[in-house]
């Protein structure tokens, strides 16, 4: 019974909390009444309670007379918590908060004892500051100017000059340092991504008295021009390529393996819209929480773009929305292959 007081008291509710004796539990069915079998003196289980159970507990006990046998009922008002026991007792242990999950009691975590003391303190909202950055932690700009390339035809195979030797004409290339034959397709798409792309990065703010657990930003971008966006993860920006063929391409070094397995910084494909995915994890009061990774938007021209945001944490009941608009400027050019070589010279 100890360990129902103390899971119903600490329970999230508006009202009060009752534990009622006499029935017997026979679920899908209705509870059978039993009754009980001889007065429990409220008094008595007063003291009981109060002496194990901390801070001090209100919550009154009463029986009745129903379907011609003796019932109780412990009634609980809704109160500041978290309550716990100052010393083991039984199978129960000590400063441990015990909560009620269904019909089941469990252990509460640290998050939610935090969060017991923010809702019972008269606090509905978690106080915290979003930064939108640049790559140079400047405030990321409201408008910004790029170049929007579209491609009039397929690129060739790339292929080096020839060099040769002796009256013979032969070729002395080295067979271990071939052409990269997808070289210009990817020099294309590069340069494609270079011009347009947008970056920023996160800063988190936790101004709060109470510690944030499991925080994480949620970001929407919704085009109000009719233009497409690409959306990827600063670390999946395409590298400059080599007209050689490099076979350490692809290859990694174990701290990057090991990033990659748990990404902090994601972009999710899944539902109906393309998202990002920041998690900074707990953030003390007054710490600030970096996104280790930057986030890019790659539109295919020029035009606003909605950016919707929102702010969870294990202590935020409802997410923090807000929202932000930014344009991106410029002109659309389209190049066939040669007009292409001469945009990169001029470059």
């Amino acid at each position: 019974m100890l360990k129902d007081i103390l899971a119903i008291a600490n329970s999230w509710r508006d009202g009060n909390g009752y534990i009622l004796l006499g029935f017997k539990d026979q679920r899908p069915h209705p509870a059978e009444i039993v009754g009980i079998s001889g007065s429990i003196d409220d008094a008595a289980m007063q003291q009981f309670v109060h002496g194990k159970v901390k801070p001090k507990l209100t919550f009154h006990y009463e029986e009745h007379l129903y379907d011609g046998k003796t019932v109780g009922v412990i009634t609980i008002p809704k109160q500041k918590r978290s309550f716990y026991l100052s010393n083991p007792y039984g199978k129960l242990k000590s400063n441990v908060v015990y909560v009620r999950r269904g019909s089941s009691t469990d252990e509460a975590e640290p998050p939610e004892i935090a969060a017991m003391a923010i809702a019972d303190s008269g606090r509905t909202e978690v106080s915290v500051d979003l930064s939108i950055l640049t790559l140079h932690n400047d405030e990321l700009p409201t408008r910004s100017a790029h170049r929007y390339l579209q491609f009039t035809e397929k690129f060739p195979n790339y292929e080096s000059p020839r060099r040769t030797l002796g009256p013979f004409d032969i070729d002395i290339r080295s067979p271990m340092s071939g052409d990269n034959r997808n070289f210009w397709r990817e020099y294309a798409e590069y340069i494609q991504v270079s011009e347009a792309v947008i970056q920023m990065q996160f800063v988190l703010h936790n101004r709060s008295e109470v510690q944030l657990s499991n925080a994480k930003l949620e970001v929407l971008v919704e085009p109000q021009e009719g233009q497409s966006v690409h959306l990827l993860a600063g670390s999946d920006l395409p590298e400059e390529p080599s007209s050689k063929q490099d076979f350490t391409m692809g290859l990694r070094t174990l701290p990057e393996v090991l990033a990659s397995q748990n990404p902090r910084l994601i972009v999710d494909e899944n539902g109906n819209a393309p998202r990002c995915l920041v998690r900074f994890g707990s953030l003390l009061p007054g710490e600030e929480g970096w996104s280790v990774d930057t986030f890019a938007i790659v539109p295919s021209a020029p035009g606003k773009l909605l950016l919707r945001f929102r702010i969870l944490a294990g202590e935020i009941a409802t997410p923090i929305q807000m929202e932000r608009v930014i344009e991106a400027t410029g002109s659309v050019e389209s190049l066939d292959f040669s007009s292409f070589k001469s945009f990169v010279r001029a470059r």
